[in-house]
């Protein structure tokens, strides 16, 4: 499950990846703070801790030579008694007991005695006292001095105390230097900082599966919200979504259902007030196709009126032109009508396998007998290619395209119609081209308009009957042309397997 969720982490900018990326810095970087504050407060500690071992142990041994050597005025290397041969003898002693090296400079910072002779006899250290310790305690006359002091590369803490008689004259400058155990810091340290990262490391473990969840418990209703945003369209039926908590999201969510609501509301008072647009549309365009027959009809009728009231004698001549004007405008009365009505109220189609060969076969040999003009038809398909569709309607479409076709042609050029067919994956695709007038640029977004015509007579709905019949068997239609050459209309459709 962790690993299913840790898919999620990506670098996409997102808020889930945000939240994410913020817990697990914020981890880290209380990660390092707390291991370095962690490690800078042991390392003091362990620190004040040497400090004081130094102050108690150099006291220590204050106390021990302030019994030797309290009585003296005076100190020099030569010291001795019964049981001592010398002042470094003693120290020697002292450093056995306290296990600590010890060092004695006379009040003007000269060495006078050591327990470690060996060290300033090669050189590592110098016989002359500390500069700084030496400018402390003779200078600003501090009762005790600790500082690091360095013999080439090892660092030590070194003390310093003024050594007083029992008449309280000064008589030597005691020094311990304390060589503390840097491995065993080293190693707690080691030891903490491994222990620390051990624990962090299960804890940013811990932290990436929180952050994973909880980015998860915040975020997912927020992109359920995204895809029913992105599902939004109009006429879609649109879910209101289900969220109990008052939070801010609930709030979102609750504006999406009311805008939901909303959007449905106007969807329908849309729908309802472009329904009754299109229909006065339609209705003017009708009244306007109408009246044009009407006006001659009525001319006619008045003229033979006054024929008959004048009593003419060519009377039956009028009668046989009028007759003709009548038919002929009766005729296109009709024809509004049906296309009219074609529109308005198809038929339900019957929707059923249907060979797209045999459908285009027979549309084109309605055209054969036309002397004017010279079909190509240029079949690629091997006559089993099937597509689902009403045939009648499929064989309006191409019978519709190809009379279109012919009409394009002007009456003073030898017209041509050329059909191709090919298969496209899993798309079959005719292209039928005339080389008639084409199409203007002014006119092309039109094409498929309901009313729009570029003919005399009819109401311009061929094309547009045309389109619908083809989107709704999920086919397309389309169209190339170029003016006074000619155009290209490609039919798609969908083919399916036998």
């Amino acid at each position: 499950m962790f690993v299913s969720q840790f898919r999620h982490i990506s670098f996409r900018d997102s808020l889930r990846n945000r939240i994410q990326f913020s817990v697990i810095l914020i981890l880290i970087v209380s990660l390092v703070l707390i291991a370095g504050s962690t490690t800078w407060f042991n390392i003091r500690k362990y620190n004040q801790t040497q400090f004081r071992i130094l102050e108690e142990k150099i006291n220590s041994v204050y106390v021990e030579l302030e019994h030797k050597l309290s009585f003296e005025e005076r100190l020099s290397a030569d010291w001795s008694t019964n049981k001592y041969d010398n002042l470094s003898q003693l120290l020697t002693k002292f450093s056995d007991v306290f296990y600590s090296d010890i060092n004695l400079y006379d009040p003007h910072g000269n060495l006078l005695a050591t327990s470690r002779e060996q060290v300033f006899r090669l050189g590592l250290q110098s016989k002359k006292m500390d500069p700084l310790a030496y400018f402390k305690m003779n200078n600003e006359k501090l009762a005790q001095f600790v500082h690091r002091e360095n013999i080439n590369q090892l660092s030590y803490l070194s003390a310093y105390v003024p050594f007083l008689n029992s008449q309280g004259e000064l008589l030597a400058y005691l020094n311990l230097p304390y060589f503390t155990k840097q491995k065993e810091l080293q190693e707690d340290i080691t030891t903490l900082t491994v222990a620390i990262v051990n624990i962090y490391v299960l804890l940013i473990l811990l932290t990436i599966v929180f952050a994973v969840v909880i980015s998860d418990q915040i975020t997912k209703p927020l992109e359920m919200i995204q895809n029913r945003f992105r599902a939004l369209k109009l006429g879609g039926k649109h879910e209101p979504i289900k969220y109990s908590k008052t939070d801010e999201i609930g709030r979102l969510v609750n504006e999406y259902n009311k805008m939901v609501l909303e959007l449905e509301n106007n969807i329908d008072l849309l729908a309802k007030s472009e329904r009754e647009s299109a229909w006065r549309e339609m209705a003017k365009q009708v009244a306007h196709e109408i009246k044009n027959p009407l006006t001659p009809m009525r001319l006619s009728v008045q003229q033979l009126k006054r024929t008959w009231d004048d009593k003419k004698e060519d009377f039956d001549k009028y009668l046989n032109r009028v007759t003709e004007t009548l038919l002929e405008q009766i005729d296109n009365l009709s024809t509004i009508a049906g296309e009219f009505s074609n529109f308005a109220k198809m038929p339900i189609a019957k929707i059923e396998k249907v060979s797209i060969s045999e459908v285009l076969s027979a549309s084109v040999a309605l055209f054969n007998a036309n002397e004017k003009i010279t079909i190509e038809f240029n079949n690629q398909l091997s006559g089993k290619e099937l597509v689902m569709a009403d045939s009648d309607q499929l064989s309006r479409v191409f019978i519709n395209i190809l009379k279109n076709g012919i009409q394009a042609i002007p009456d003073d050029k030898e017209g041509k119609i050329v059909i191709g067919t090919q298969l496209k994956g899993k798309k079959v695709v005719i292209d039928i081209t005339d080389n008639g007038k084409g199409v203007s640029e002014d006119i092309k977004d039109k094409l498929f308009a309901p009313n729009f015509t570029t003919k005399s007579g009819g109401m311009g709905l061929g094309l547009a009957i045309v389109k619908n019949i083809l989107e709704s068997v999920d086919g397309e239609i389309n169209f190339s042309t170029e003016l006074n050459k000619g155009s290209t209309f490609t039919v798609g459709l969908p083919v399916i397997e036998n």
